[in-house]
C-alpha cells in the first residue's frame, strides 16, 4: 500500500511537470560552427534526457564488457572457496563420528579446492590420527604449532598423541607450553595438574590445582580433595618435621574426613613428643571416620603399655561409635591380644554376615584357638576367610587394584587421587550359559566388577 502510494504521488509530480512546460514552451536558439537549432525548451530536455540516458547505458555496457572476464572468475573462485568451506566442515562432521575413509577424502577435497594449508592443516590432522597414521597426524600438527594463529591447537593435538602412546613427561611439556597460550582451556589445565602430579611435583601441582579451581576448572569440593592429598605427599616427603605436621594439619582442614590426614596428623604429632595431643586427636579422628589405620597409630603411642591397657584404651575411643563395624573389630583383635575372649567373642557375634569379612573371620580363628584349643573351628573359620568377600582396602576407582597404603597416584594405573578405602570388586569368572550366568548365550566368561554383594544391590543393577 505504501510503495503504491508512492508510486502515484511520483507519477502525479511527473505529469504535473510535463503539463506545466506544454504551457510553458520556451524558445531555444543554439549557433555553434555555422549552424543555428531553434526549438522549444520543452523539446531540448526531452532530447537531452534521452542522450544523457543513452550515454549511461552505453558506459555500463562498456564496463561490463571490460570487466566480464574479471567478474567470470571471481564468481569461480567464489564457488570454488564454497564448496571448499563446505568440504571442510564436512570432514569435521566425519571425524566427529569416527568415519575415518570420509574424513581423509573431505580432507583432501577441501585441501585442493582452499589451497590454504592453514584452513585444513587440523583437518588433515584428525583425519589422519583416525585412520591410525600417527606419523602423518604429528605432521599435521607440528605445521599447526609453527603458525602462530594455530598453535594452540597443533599443541593440543600432540597433547593427546603423547598421551595415547604413555609418553607423560612430554605430554606434560605439551600441556606446559599450551596453558601459557590459553590458561582458560579445562582439558589443557587438568592436563596439567595431572601431569605434574604423575611427575611427583607436588608444589607444582597444588598451585596448578589453586589455579584450576580459580578458574572453575575443577569443582570446588574435588579441589579440595585433591588439595588434601597434595597436602599428605609434600608432608610424606617434607624433611622437617615441624612443616610435616603443619602440611598434615592443612589437610585435615580442608577435607575432615580424609583417613590418610588424620592418620599422618596423629603419627607426626606423637612423634614429636606431644603424646596427649596425638591421644586427642586419635579420639576426635575416630568420631569422624573409623579406620585400622587409626589402631595401628594407637598401639605405637601405647607400645609401652600391657595389652590389657591397650584394650581398655581402643575401648574407649570406640565408645563414640560402637556399633560401627570398625570398632567391633579394633576392640576383638585387642581383646584378643589380652587374651578378654569373652569381650572378644561378643563384639564379633554382633557383626552381621555381611560385616563379618576375612578379617572377622581370622579373629574368629584365633578366639577359636585361644579360648578353646579347637583346631578344627578354627580352620573352618580360616577356610571361610579364603572364600568370602575381600574387605575394604586401599583400592584405585579406576584400575580396581588393591595397595597396601594410600597414595595420591595409583601405583598400578597412574591416575591421579582415585585410590579410596573400599571393597575391592569382585571378578565372578563363570562359565557362560551354566546355572549361575544370567545370560545364556554364546561361550566365554562373566567378569563382575560391582564392589557390593549382589544381594544388596538395586534390581536395575543386577
Amino acid at each position: 500500500m505504501r510503495r503504491s502510494l508512492i508510486y502515484l504521488v511520483k507519477l502525479g509530480i511527473a505529469v504535473a511537470v510535463a503539463i506545466w512546460l506544454v504551457e510553458n514552451p520556451g524558445a531555444l536558439r543554439v549557433d555553434w560552427l555555422g549552424w543555428r537549432i531553434d526549438t522549444s525548451f520543452a523539446l531540448f530536455l526531452v532530447v537531452a534526457g534521452v542522450l544523457v540516458w543513452l550515454a549511461v547505458v552505453g558506459m555500463r555496457a562498456a564496463l561490463a564488457t571490460v570487466t566480464a572476464p574479471g567478474a567470470f572468475f571471481r564468481g569461480r573462485a567464489e564457488r570454488r572457496h564454497d564448496r571448499g568451506y563446505r568440504a571442510l566442515v564436512q570432514g569435521m562432521t566425519a571425524v566427529a563420528v569416527g568415519d575415518a575413509d570420509e574424513a581423509r577424502r573431505l580432507a583432501q577435497e577441501a585441501d585442493r579446492l582452499l589451497k590454504d594449508p592453514s584452513l585444513t592443516r587440523l583437518l588433515s590432522a584428525q583425519a589422519a590420527a583416525l585412520n591410525g597414521d600417527a606419523a602423518a597426524a604429528a605432521k599435521y600438527f607440528a605445521a599447526l604449532r609453527d603458525n602462530e594463529e594455530t598453535a594452540f591447537l597443533g599443541l593440543v593435538g600432540l597433547m593427546r598423541q603423547a598421551i595415547s602412546r604413555g609418553d607423560e613427561a612430554h605430554a606434560l611439556e605439551l600441556a606446559e607450553e599450551a596453558h601459557k597460550l590459553r590458561p582458560d582451556a579445562t582439558l589443557v589445565a587438568t592436563t596439567r595438574l595431572y601431569g605434574l602430579a604423575r611427575a611427583r611435583r607436588w608444589f607444582d601441582a597444588q598451585v596448578a590445582l589453586f589455579d584450576a579451581v580459580k578458574r572453575g576448572q575443577v569443582e570446588r569440593p574435588l579441589g579440595r580433595h585433591h588439595r588434601a592429598a597434595l597436602l599428605i605427599e609434600r608432608a610424606r616427603e617434607s624433611s622437617d618435621p615441624k612443616e610435616a605436621l603443619e602440611l598434615a594439619g592443612k589437610a585435615r582442614e580442608s577435607v575432615a574426613e580424609f583417613v590418610p590426614a588424620l592418620v599422618a596428623e596423629a603419627r607426626l604429632t606423637f612423634e614429636s613428643g606431644r603424646r596427649e595431643r596425638a591421644k586427642r586427636l586419635l579420639q576426635d579422628a575416630w568420631a569422624i571416620a573409623p579406620h585400622p589405620e587409626l589402631v595401628e597409630v594407637w598401639r605405637d603411642l601405647l607400645r609401652a603399655e600391657t595389652p590389657a591397657m591397650v584394650f581398655r584404651t581402643v575401648q574407649s575411643m570406640a565408645a563414640q561409635k560402637p556399633d560401627h563395624p570398625e570398632s567391633r573389630l579394633a576392640i576383638a583383635e585387642t581383646a584378643l591380644a589380652a587374651e578378654f575372649w569373652g569381650e572378644a567373642r561378643a563384639q564379633l557375634s554382633a557383626l552381621s554376615d555381611e560385616e563379618t569379612g576375612p578379617r572377622a573371620c581370622r579373629l574368629w580363628a584365633r578366639l577359636e584357638e585361644g579360648e578353646n584349643e579347637d583346631q578344627a573351628a578354627a580352620r573352618r573359620w580360616l577356610e571361610r576367610a579364603a572364600s568370602s568377600g575381600a574387605d575394604a582396602a586401599w583400592t584405585c576407582g579406576t584400575c580396581g587394584a588393591v595397595s597396601a597404603a594410600w597414595s595420591v597416584v595409583c601405583g598400578n594405573c597412574e591416575a591421579f587421587d582415585t585410590v579410596d578405602w573400599v571393597r575391592p570388586p569382585r571378578f565372578s569368572m563363570l562359565p557362560v550359559g551354566s546355572e549361575e550366568d544370567p545370560d545364556q548365550d554364546g561361550d566365554g566368561v562373566v567378569v563382575d566388577l560391582d564392589p557390593t554383594p549382589a544381594e544388596s544391590r538395586p534390581a536395575s543393577a543386577a
